[in-house]
């Protein structure tokens, strides 16, 4: 498989965690402190795209953690299709306790 394609994987894998997180919940209940209410109205749905938004790139970020520690630790000058493998399989990991809260 291709960079771009692992690459869409893990957005998308993500994006998914956005929406199923436990940790949704918490993000919603910030949303005044990140989500001021001088940059658009309060409303329930903004806040809920938003923290689910907020979410997802939270996800992106800590599940790059471990592929950038593997590439450190091996020595790597650049990412190649492994580590992106690393990262995708951390965004699997991240994203597997909201998808089994549905099951």
């Amino acid at each position: 498989m291709s960079r771009q394609h692992i690459l869409i994987g893990i957005l998308l894998v993500c994006l998914g965690s956005g929406f199923v997180s436990p940790f949704l919940i918490v993000v919603y209940m910030w949303a005044p402190f990140w989500f001021p209410d001088s940059f658009i109205p309060m409303k329930q749905e903004y806040h809920l795209i938003g923290s689910t938004m907020v979410t997802s790139v939270l996800s992106i970020l800590i599940s790059g953690v471990p592929a950038a520690l593997f590439e450190r630790v091996t020595g790597r000058q650049e990412s190649d299709s492994v580590s992106l493998y690393v990262w995708l399989a951390t965004a699997v990991l991240i994203t597997l306790p909201g998808l089994l809260r549905f099951i």
